[in-house]
């Protein structure tokens, strides 16, 4: 009897398991969906493949487009001074946003029999995307490595993402990889979901402008429906966070002090050099070699490079000297926790001058924070890692700033 290929085809799904799964796997990887198969009654595996939950650089012209994708350099991975952590954990010092309402994630859990269906819900009705992974595991009791487990778990399985905690003193914009085709959809959505709240255009308008997210709160009465939009925006990629980065600078009279203490090692170590004239020329990174007069601060690196950035060039103001004996050039140095040589000899001359200038709580907050001070740690997080309050964290970096101890840069 003659059978096409279709008739087959279909002849084998209704007849095989295996014909079935294979055809599933199939149709569902093949628009990057999650696979599920019942071979038997005991085993029902699902497959996929991972997918990027976020970008740090936006694509080059010539690049594949992925308008929508959260667009951040913050990575829910263990920091490298987390020592007590493993790189399959996630930082507990994220949270979890959830990628779709929460009833509907519930139903989808309760629908299982998994043995982590009763921990997933219990866990899933006490987080928050405004409370750490540490916050939260300290609030309801369960134990924070059970938490990162069912924390990874959901990202997994495409039911969350792993992001910094909201907060409303934090600066939000808008992204630069928003998906502007979807606008109008999205505004309409927006509108069922808020519908006694600015319009999702006029949300976005606000957000064009660099400013702390709490100055578009009108009251204390609206803060938790606005988290709840920052929310929602951050899930479709709508906005991002703008963070702020330092780097440790060492003023000229940081070094004279070292200098007449003795006389020190000339190698700059992982110091920049930074010489006090105006010019246009950015900052030489190689090792001992003289640069010219401005501090360029780095911008997330480009699409189509990995060595190379764009800058922006910040004057530092200089003052008249006898031309006969000029001042040492200001450095910064780019790794402190890694200083050696002359580089810590300048962080232990910074480290009395803050014990001058602010006491013994200053210095023991500098040498706490000297770590993020790199210029790869938002300060934004210094808060929420060291559990002290942002205010504490302001003063301090205001003061070492007004000191001319530090040099901030901002993207996402």
């Amino acid at each position: 009897e003659d059978q096409t290929l279709a008739n087959l085809y279909h002849r084998y799904l209704s007849q095989s398991t295996l014909a079935r799964a294979i055809s599933v796997i199939y149709n569902n990887i093949s628009v990057s969906r999650i696979a599920h198969v019942n071979l038997t009654h005991q085993s029902s595996p699902s497959f996929q493949i991972p997918v990027p939950t976020s970008i740090s650089v936006l694509p080059g012209p010539l690049s594949p487009q992925m308008p929508g994708m959260w667009l951040t350099t913050a990575t829910s991975l263990p920091a490298d001074d987390d020592m007590n952590m493993t790189s399959s954990q996630l930082a507990s010092h994220f949270t979890l946003l959830l990628l779709s309402d929460l009833s509907t994630i519930l139903s989808d859990i309760n629908d299982t029999t998994s043995p982590l269906s009763a921990p997933l819900t219990h866990y899933l009705r006490v987080s928050k995307p405004t409370k750490s992974f540490v916050q939260i595991s300290q609030s309801s009791g369960i134990p924070l490595p059970d938490i990162q487990f069912m924390a990874s778990h959901l990202v997994y399985w495409r039911k969350a993402r792993a992001i910094p905690p909201l907060h409303q003193r934090d600066a939000y914009i808008v992204s630069p990889n928003a998906d502007m085709s979807k606008l109008v959809s999205a505004s309409s959505k927006f509108a069922k979901a808020y519908p006694a709240l600015p319009s999702l255009p006029k949300i976005l308008n606000l957000l064009s402008t660099p400013r702390a997210y709490s100055t578009l709160i009108p009251s204390k009465d609206h803060k938790e429906a606005f988290m709840d939009i920052l929310a929602w925006l951050l899930r479709d990629g709508w906005v991002t966070q703008l963070r702020t980065f330092v780097w440790v600078r060492v003023p000229s009279h940081i070094k004279e002090t070292v200098e007449s203490q003795g006389e020190p090692d000339r190698s700059l170590e992982s110091s920049i050099e930074l010489p006090p004239r105006r010019s246009n020329n950015n900052i030489n990174n190689e090792e001992g070699k003289e640069t010219k007069s401005t501090l360029s601060v780095p911008q997330p690196p480009s699409p189509t490079s990995s060595t190379t950035s764009t800058h922006t060039t910040i004057p530092f103001r200089s003052t008249s000297q006898d031309p006969s004996n000029p001042p040492p050039a200001p450095s910064l140095i780019q790794n402190p926790r890694q200083a050696s040589g002359i580089s810590s000899r300048w962080l232990a001359a910074i480290s009395i001058h803050i014990l001058k200038i602010q006491g013994v709580e200053g210095q023991k907050a500098w040498n706490r924070c000297l770590r993020y001070l790199d210029g790869k740690h938002a300060i934004e997080m210094i808060a929420v890692r060291e559990n002290w309050k942002r205010k504490r964290v302001a003063e301090f970096v205001a003061g070492w700033e007004a000191e001319g101890l530090l040099l901030r840069g901002r993207h996402w």
